[in-house]
């Protein structure tokens, strides 16, 4: 299943519990006259609380136009780099449904290129790195100013890598379509260690 796969199944799911949350019904005991009379079955008991309720995911058609092609330019980005890619990972940066991570297995050891771009925003954080039992953690944490890409070789051990996107303040944030994305292409010869 892609990244874009499944932000459509997250937002499906959102947009379905929006519609199912606030209510709370009152249920008489068997046996026992509900209070009132019959009037207050099956009614809500109080309205719904619209600070409790998760804002609606409303889609738009040019923010979401504009989105795909910022999706079109951040995949021109990423894919020249050359390499095979051992992760590979997009997602939205702003919007009802935003972010990404992904976890991947590195088989050997040595020497990686992490690239990482965002289209249609003035920046972006994207976190990469590994844990190891006994070592510190210390993750690389690229900042991305969205002219173009950003490329840093590094030392991965053999195990799984993770990447994920470093979303700013709270998730109200206005949609506008702005995408990132993270590459860990590797392992690098040896011949190109010394040009980075």
């Amino acid at each position: 299943m892609g990244a874009r796969d499944r932000r459509q199944l997250v937002a499906l799911a959102a947009c379905s519990l929006v519609t199912l949350a606030g209510c709370s019904y009152d249920y008489p005991e068997p046996g026992y006259p509900p209070p009132g009379g019959t009037d207050s079955l099956n009614k809500p008991t109080s309205a719904p609380d619209a600070s409790a309720a998760s804002p609606p995911v409303y889609v738009h058609p040019l923010v979401l136009e504009r989105e795909v092609k910022n999706y079109g330019e951040l995949d021109r980005l990423l894919k020249a780099v050359p390499g095979p890619a051992i992760l590979f990972e997009e997602g939205p940066l702003d919007g009802p449904v935003r972010g990404f991570g992904a976890l991947e297995k590195v088989q050997a050891a040595g020497q990686y290129t992490i690239t990482a771009a965002c289209v249609g925003a003035t920046g972006a954080k994207v976190s990469v790195g590994q844990e190891h039992p006994g070592a510190p953690f210390q993750p690389l944490e690229l900042a991305l100013d969205c002219a173009g890409t950003t490329s840093k070789v590094v030392e991965l051990e053999q195990g799984y890598v993770f990447a994920h996107l470093v979303l700013p303040g709270p998730g109200d944030t206005p949609w506008t379509g702005a995408v990132g994305g993270v590459r860990v292409t590797g392992p690098v010869p040896a011949s190109d260690e010394g040009g980075r």
